[in-house]
C-alpha cells in the first residue's frame, strides 16, 4: 500500500467510515487516481464528497475518484462481509452495447 493510500485512507475513516479505498495510485506523477468501494454501492454523489475531502490534493495533483464499476466481478472482502447474509435487490444488467441510448 503507497503512502499516498494511506493518508487518504485515514482521512476517509474520520468523515465516511463505510468508503473503503480499493486503490489510490499516481499516473504519470501528475494524475491521483482514487477507486472506492461501499457496502450499499458508489453513486456519483459519494463521489463528489470524496473528491471535496480530498480538494487540497488538488494543489498538487490533477484528481481522479471513481468507483471499481458495476461490472466488477466480485465484491472486495469488506464489502462482502459487510453485506453477507442480506439479500439484496439489484437492477437488471444492461447489454453491452446499450448503455447511454435512449
Amino acid at each position: 500500500m503507497s503512502v499516498v493510500q494511506s493518508e487518504i485512507e485515514a482521512r476517509l475513516a474520520e468523515s465516511e467510515p463505510d468508503i473503503e479505498v480499493l486503490l489510490a495510485e499516481i499516473v504519470g506523477g501528475r494524475c491521483l487516481r482514487v477507486f472506492i468501494d461501499h457496502p450499499d454501492g458508489v453513486n456519483l454523489a459519494m463521489c463528489e464528497r470524496v473528491t471535496l475531502l480530498l480538494n487540497d490534493l488538488r494543489e498538487r495533483y490533477s484528481l481522479e475518484v471513481s468507483s471499481r464499476g458495476a461490472s466488477a466481478r466480485s465484491p472486495s472482502p469488506r464489502t462482502s462481509a459487510a453485506s453477507s447474509g442480506a439479500a439484496r435487490g439489484s437492477a437488471p444488467a444492461i447489454p453491452p452495447g446499450r448503455r447511454g441510448r435512449r
